[in-house]
């Protein structure tokens, strides 16, 4: 399977990793597609998205700039596959997906609930990401991200996915820091 062309179809992800700092993803079917590794002390919040088998770094995502608004995943050549502009305003947050190509897609929904749609340039579905601890019983403590058209390939599915995970965290560590 390739990673990196678009795919629709449904992916299981974790919403934490329960031990360590690897997670897997899969199909729906329960087939790895990939594994994310965590930079736990990383101050700019960096993942990589390994090959299941071969465990050979596929992708690396990273934040960037002033107040963990910018995200931004490569691929191994350095190439930029996504750059991901969040905003922290408003109950249904709205935030820029733009992809290596240059097209923009958006990004809605609350985010730091693990719930957000993405759509086009004219507002047809592309992806969603929701909760399933209470839909599916094979991976309780994880995300399913339905790729509903093939416009997102896996690895940028990931990739979104787990920038929404490092602004969560970022987030939690500010308010922390902040008393509140």
């Amino acid at each position: 399977m390739d990673v990196f062309a678009p795919y629709a179809g449904t992916l299981l992800l974790p919403d934490k990793a329960p031990f360590g700092r690897e997670s897997p993803v899969t199909l729906a079917d329960g087939r790895p597609v990939a594994t994310i590794r965590w930079h736990n002390w990383s101050m700019r919040a960096r993942y990589e998205i390994l090959d299941p088998a071969a465990g050979a770094v596929l992708a690396a995502g990273h934040r960037e700039g002033f107040g963990g608004r910018n995200y931004y995943l490569i691929d191994a050549r350095q190439q930029m596959l996504f750059h991901l502009r969040l905003s922290f305003w408003g109950p249904n947050r709205t935030s820029t997906l733009r992809l290596a190509s240059g097209r923009a897609l958006t990004t809605r929904g609350n985010w730091t609930s693990r719930r957000f749609t993405v759509t086009d340039e004219r507002n047809r579905p592309v992806a969603q990401l929701v909760n399933n601890s209470r839909i599916l019983s094979l991976r309780p403590d994880g995300l399913a991200f339905e790729l509903q058209a093939p416009v997102l390939s896996i690895v940028q599915a990931v990739g979104l996915a787990q920038s929404m995970r490092a602004a969560i965290e970022a987030r939690r560590s500010s308010s922390a820091a902040a008393g509140g």
